[in-house]
């Protein structure tokens, strides 16, 4: 189930890199490209905290809570996984072994990941389901660029270069 979980994973989050960020958009959050590596368990996290925290101060929250909602955020990704996959197995085929469920997956994937960073803000008084999911939005959008830019280093990086003739 865990590697299947990890490639449904990973495409759950290639669609929604590509449906959250156009190719040609604008860049209007700053990205926490020198906080975050490109490493598996960094584009794993459900809410890296880099991009949490520059997302929630970008919207004015106040800095404590801003620290204190990423950490939470950060501490809850294990629990997120074991949520999705318990919503999935209820499922007959599991979303999640079966490609052709793709959207279904993605769904529960969305659902849960509201789940969770609503629970979170809410617990900070943060409460307003607009501005909830706007902030989820741009977090996605922001790990979305984070992601992109991810793929886009490990190909120039695997791309030999060639020499210039002069």
């Amino acid at each position: 189930m865990k590697h299947t979980f990890f490639y449904s994973y990973c495409c759950c989050t290639a669609v929604i890199a590509l449906n959250y960020l156009p190719l040609h958009a604008e860049n209007t959050t700053k990205t926490p490209s020198s906080s975050l590596h490109c490493t598996k368990e960094q584009l794993m996290t459900f809410f890296p905290q880099p991009v949490v925290e520059s997302v929630l101060t970008e919207a004015k929250i106040s800095g404590e809570q801003v620290k204190e909602i990423a950490q939470e955020l950060s501490q809850q990704d294990r629990e997120l996984v074991k949520r999705v996959e318990e919503k999935a197995v209820k499922w007959d085929p599991n979303p999640f072994s079966d490609l052709s469920q793709r959207d279904l997956a993605i769904k529960i994937y969305n659902e849960t990941l509201y789940e969770v960073f609503a629970k979170v803000l809410k617990a900070h008084g943060i409460g307003n389901e607009a501005q909830i999911q706007t902030l989820l939005d741009k977090i996605r959008e922001l790990k979305s660029k984070l992601f992109i830019e991810c793929i886009r280093n490990q190909q120039s990086a695997a791309t030999p270069s060639t020499p210039t003739s002069s």
